[in-house]
């Protein structure tokens, strides 16, 4: 009985993985796949039968930054306090709350979360609605404003927009449209990051089927939700040339592109990207899965461009320790080889539906670490320094 328990336990909380991560935007209907068909659910990952050698770690080396959290959980003082022992066990130094919202529920976010501001900081979420009306830009960049006069430490922008944003005409809103200009330059006048998720995984752009390892993972199994293949939505090239655009257009503006610019696939072009517009930055939030599987191409990439790496997860305040946080220390910090991945999502059987392979370590050496786990984001964090020194020196 008590292992049927457990089992249920947790079927449950996977489902509550998938739900976090696959949420959409209000009013969003997704467009579907027109070959779609249900197939059976994946099993779990089978236990590796080898053992392999395991550095002891439980926490990060240096106090990180997460500069992708979801912390739409937070709502109470309580859920604030639950998140920071977490932070504390786990090594995390401050999180980036991207659900900070915009207007009456900033001010909200804002309210709750002042006793704990110094650990847990909140980026302002632009609100598209209303963005074919006339005057939206000059209101929603007086209405940003307000916000980083409040204390908002940046600006979210999700792949919403270029994905599902629509003109009057039915044509799709990409980075570069005028409208955005504005808000852009509001950013750049109050010197406040934009961390902008454009585009989506490769695999979610290519057909349904076996040859598409998300698929062989376990997505779409049931629902082709968050697949764009014959959806009629743009395909990556598009949203990316947009985004070079709006690189080009707003020079002062600092961009951290999440996921890896959605380039992971291809860190050739992610290269290319940094490269040509010094006002790009990347963070690695749900790319672990992805990067492991090439360490040493990895572990180069990293040395190379370890001013322009931040470090991201794209959690929330439902992960655990041991199958979430630690892996991506494991991962940044040793050269332990095949492990599990900090799965975004999983499956009712708990299979990872990013990636059903195991991951390698990096190793990479102190300075670099910690550039990428705090010292690139106080470029943009100021208020975070004194609470990073505070913690470093406590480690001492």
């Amino acid at each position: 009985m008590i292992r049927r328990l457990a089992i249920l336990g947790l079927l449950i909380a996977a489902c509550s993985l998938i739900s976090w991560g696959q949420r959409s935007e209000p009013g969003k209907q997704a467009p579907r796949s027109p070959d779609f068909r249900p197939s059976a659910e994946v099993p779990a990952m089978p236990k590796a039968l080898m053992k392999f050698p395991r550095t002891h770690i439980t926490r990060a080396k240096f106090p990180a930054i997460d500069f992708h959290f979801h912390g739409g959980g937070l709502k109470s003082a309580e859920d604030y306090r639950k998140m920071i022992q977490l932070m504390d066990q786990t090594g995390i130094g401050v999180i980036c709350n991207m659900d900070g919202g915009f207007g009456k529920t900033f001010d909200e976010n804002m309210k709750v979360g002042e006793p704990f501001r110094d650990r847990i900081i909140h980026f302002a979420r632009l609100n598209f609605e209303g963005i074919n009306d006339p005057g939206w830009s000059a209101r929603t960049a007086a209405e940003l404003e307000r916000c980083f006069l409040a204390g908002a430490a940046g600006l979210k922008i999700n792949k919403v927009l270029g994905l599902d944003l629509k003109n009057a005409d039915g044509t799709y809103i990409q980075s570069d449209d005028p409208r955005f200009d504005p808000i852009w330059e509001m950013c750049a006048k109050h010197d406040k990051p934009v961390m902008i998720h454009t585009s989506d995984s490769y695999g979610r752009f290519l057909p349904i089927g076996p040859e598409n390892e998300r698929y062989e993972a376990g997505l779409w199994r049931t629902s082709p939700e968050g697949n764009y293949y014959k959806t009629g939505q743009p395909a990556p090239g598009v949203i990316e040339k947009a985004r070079e655009n709006m690189h080009a257009r707003h020079p002062k503006t600092r961009f951290v592109n999440a996921h890896m610019a959605m380039l992971y696939y291809d860190m050739d072009k992610v290269a290319a990207l940094l490269d040509k517009y010094p006002n790009a930055d990347v963070e690695i939030s749900a790319t672990v899965q992805d990067l492991g599987r090439a360490p040493r191409m990895i572990r180069k990439f990293f040395l190379k461009y370890q001013d322009r790496i931040l470090f991201g997860s794209d959690g929330n305040p439902g992960r655990g320790m041991e199958e979430f946080w630690v892996p991506h220390w494991r991962f940044l910090e040793t050269y332990d080889e095949h492990f599990d991945h900090p799965a975004q999502l999983r499956s009712p059987t708990g299979a990872p539906l990013h990636g059903r392979w195991r991951i390698y370590g990096i190793g990479l050496p102190d300075d670099v670490l910690r550039k990428v786990y705090y010292a690139n984001a106080l470029r943009y964090l100021p208020p975070a320094r004194a609470t990073i020194e505070k913690q470093l020196a406590a480690r001492r």
